[in-house]
């Protein structure tokens, strides 16, 4: 039995905007924390830790987004460019700062040297492909954004290259989350 078309009122929208901001701010909770813990990398520790959790908030957002580009619907162009390109710069930022700190990660009597002596195995497989997998959502993240400028408005998207932006979006997207996890990993088993 259908109960017809359900749309959101405006006390629904309040609340559940209101939800998602609650959420955001108990989630940069974690990495804020970084900016007090004692120790030389707090700074880097924390910028990174921010950046990383703005770049998957927003790329999880543009993967509702990316849903209806796949599938041929229409969707508002201008307001996703510029969620393409916050995204991407989010992600260029994560990229900085985690080269930043991972200067410390492999310096001497860094996490790498107590990771390699605790839990080799963790290290040769787990960071090796996180340093890897951290590195490609941004040049994903940047070439739909350049598709979405370049092809994009004021001509409608064509279905073949929105679909591409769609799936570049959601291919992005998992290995962001992939390289966050195991970032959260690394972070509960040795601080920078």
């Amino acid at each position: 039995m259908s109960s017809g078309p359900y749309t959101h009122d405006h006390f629904s929208k309040i609340l559940i905007r209101g939800q998602a901001a609650i959420a955001l701010l108990l989630l940069l909770l974690l990495p804020t924390a970084n900016f007090f813990y004692p120790t030389a990398y707090s700074l880097k520790a924390g910028l990174h830790g921010v950046c990383a959790i703005l770049a998957v908030v927003a790329g999880t957002y543009l993967t509702h987004r990316a849903l209806p580009l796949v599938r041929g619907l229409p969707v508002d162009q201008t307001s996703l460019r510029y969620w393409l390109l916050t995204a991407t710069l989010l992600n260029l930022a994560g990229a900085i700062s985690g080269n930043w700190i991972y200067m410390r990660y492999r310096g001497q009597h860094g996490p790498r040297d107590w990771i390699l002596q605790q839990v080799p195995a963790f290290h040769n497989v787990l960071m090796e492909f996180k340093e890897f997998v951290s590195l490609f959502p941004f040049p994903l993240m940047l070439s739909a954004t350049f598709l979405l400028y370049y092809y994009g408005l004021p001509n409608a998207l064509r279905r073949d290259i929105a679909r591409f932006v769609g799936v570049t979006i959601l291919v992005s997207w998992s290995f962001l989350l992939l390289g966050f996890a195991a970032g959260l990993i690394l972070a509960k088993l040795r601080f920078v």
